[in-house]
C-alpha cells in the first residue's frame, strides 16, 4: 500500500476528515472517537507495532518502518501513528511528502498539540515562517496548556530554533535519528556542532569554514547531513587548495550517500536573482537536526577579490551551509563576513578541486500535467529536499 493511503482511508471511515474546506472547528470527543480503542488485545498489538516501527526508524530502516507504521494505522486512526509516518518520510528525505501529510495530521487531529507543533516546525524549517507561526498560534489557541506546543513556542523565539528536551521525544520528534555511515563507532558524547558545511564530490568531500575548525586541536571530526547520517572526516594539512579562501576541505571515510545531491551551477547567480541558503542552529552538543532554509535574492558582486555579499538573510549563526540558485543547483556556500554573511561561489572551488561536482541527472518530466517552471525555477519544498542531503553539521571533539 502506498505510504499514507491506509491512514487517509481510515480517516475518512472514522469521520475525522472534514466534508468541506471550511470545516475547521474542533469537534466534540464523541465525534472523533474510534471505538476500537476499547479492544485491549488490539491496542496491545498496536503498541508493539509502534515500538517495532520506532526501532526500525532509529536504525535507519525507513521502508520497514513505514510499512510497520501503516499496519499500526489500520488498527486505529490516531495522531501518534501518523506522526510516525511523517517522520519516516523525513528520514527518507521526502520533505514534500512529509509536509503534505503532516498538514492532514494536524488538521484531522485538532485535539493533538504535538501534531500541530510538528507541522509548525516543518513549515518553519522550510522557510514558511509566517505560516508556521499561524499554525502554532491556532494550536495554542485550542490547547493553551499543551506542553509540546508551548515548548515549540519557546524554541521559535530564536531565529534558528533548537529541538531539545520534550521536542526530541517520539512520536513527534522534531529532528532526524542519529545514524552512522558504514561500520564505525558513534559520535563521541563530548563532541559538539561548531558550524555548518557543504557535501560535495559525490559524497566524498566536505567544505567547512576554516574559522570553525582548528585541525591541530581536534581529536576527532565528523560531519552529519540533514537525514542524521554521520561519518568521520579528516583534513589533509598538506593539501588545502582553498585555504586562501578561508575554507577547509575534509575527506570523508566512509563517504556519505551521493543520491539526491544537486549539481554544481554552471555559472554564478546574477545579483538580484532568487536563491536558497541553509544553516544549522548553534548547539551545545552534537545532536542531529534538520537545517533551516532561508529564501531571498543574491547580493551584488564586490570589487576585486572581496567576498561576494550573500544578500539572503540566513536564519542560523553557525554559517558554512550550502547556497542553491533558483533552479536548485549548488551555487556556493555561506561564510562569515566582517559585518554580514558572505558567499563563496562554487566557481571558486570547482577548478581547484577536480571531481568536486555532482553529475547532473536527466530532468524529470512534469507529472500529472504540471505546468513547466519558468526558467527552471524550483519551489522551496523541493529545494529543501536537496538541502537535507547537502547541508552538513560540522562536529568536533576537542
Amino acid at each position: 500500500m502506498r505510504p499514507g493511503a491506509g491512514v487517509l482511508l481510515m480517516a475518512v471511515l472514522a469521520g475525522a476528515l472534514p466534508l468541506h474546506a471550511g470545516a475547521q472547528e474542533p469537534r466534540a470527543a464523541a465525534e472523533i472517537t474510534d471505538f476500537r480503542v476499547n479492544d485491549p488485545a488490539l491496542m496491545d498489538a498496536r503498541a508493539k507495532l509502534l515500538a517495532q516501527a520506532e526501532g526500525e526508524l532509529a536504525r535507519g530502516e525507513v521502508p520497514a518502518a513505514t510499512d510497520t507504521f501503516e499496519r499500526a494505522a489500520m488498527m486505529l486512526h490516531a495522531p501518534d501513528t501518523e506522526m510516525g509516518l511523517v517522520r519516516a518520510s523525513m528520514q527518507a528525505g521526502q520533505y514534500r511528502r512529509a509536509l503534505a501529510f503532516c498538514a492532514h495530521v494536524a488538521g484531522a487531529h485538532l485535539e493533538s498539540g504535538p501534531a500541530g507543533g510538528l507541522y509548525a516546525w516543518l513549515l518553519r524549517a522550510g522557510g514558511q515562517n509566517d505560516f508556521a507561526d499561524r499554525v502554532l498560534r491556532e494550536t495554542l489557541g485550542r490547547l493553551p496548556q499543551d506542553p509540546v506546543a508551548l515548548e515549540v513556542r519557546r524554541a521559535f523565539a530564536s531565529p534558528a530554533p533548537v529541538a531539545t528536551g520534550s521536542l526530541l521525544r517520539t512520536p513527534h520528534r522534531m529532528a532526524p535519528q542519529p545514524l552512522l555511515a558504514g561500520d564505525q563507532p558513534p559520535v563521541a558524547e563530548a563532541a559538539r556542532v561548531v558550524s555548518g558545511g557543504v557535501l560535495i564530490g559525490n559524497g566524498t568531500m566536505a567544505l567547512v569554514p576554516s574559522a570553525a575548525l582548528a585541525p591541530d586541536a581536534a581529536k576527532a571530526i565528523w560531519v552529519r547531513d540533514g537525514l542524521g547520517r554521520a561519518t568521520r572526516a579528516h583534513a589533509d594539512a598538506a593539501a588545502q587548495p582553498l585555504a586562501p579562501l578561508a575554507v577547509t576541505v575534509l575527506r570523508l571515510d566512509p563517504p556519505l550517500p551521493a543520491e539526491g545531491l544537486p549539481p554544481l551551477a554552471a555559472r554564478d547567480p546574477f545579483a538580484g536573482s532568487a536563491g536558497f541558503a541553509f544553516e544549522y542552529a548553534a548547539q551545545e552538543d552534537a545532536s542531529p537536526a534538520w537545517p533551516w532554509l532561508s529564501q531571498g535574492f543574491f547580493g551584488t558582486l564586490q570589487n576585486g577579490d572581496a567576498p561576494r555579499r550573500l544578500g539572503i538573510g540566513v536564519a542560523g549563526a553557525t554559517h558554512g551551509g550550502p547556497v542553491l540558485d533558483a533552479a536548485g543547483r549548488l551555487a556556493g556556500m555561506v561564510l562569515p563576513g566582517r559585518d554580514e554573511p558572505v558567499m563563496l561561489p562554487a566557481s571558486r572551488w570547482a577548478d581547484a578541486l577536480p571531481g568536486s561536482g555532482q553529475a547532473a541527472g536527466p530532468a524529470a518530466a512534469p507529472q500529472g500535467g504540471a505546468i513547466a517552471r519558468p526558467g527552471g525555477a524550483i519551489p522551496s519544498d523541493e529545494a529543501y529536499e536537496s538541502g537535507l542531503r547537502t547541508a552538513l553539521q560540522l562536529i568536533v571533539l576537542r
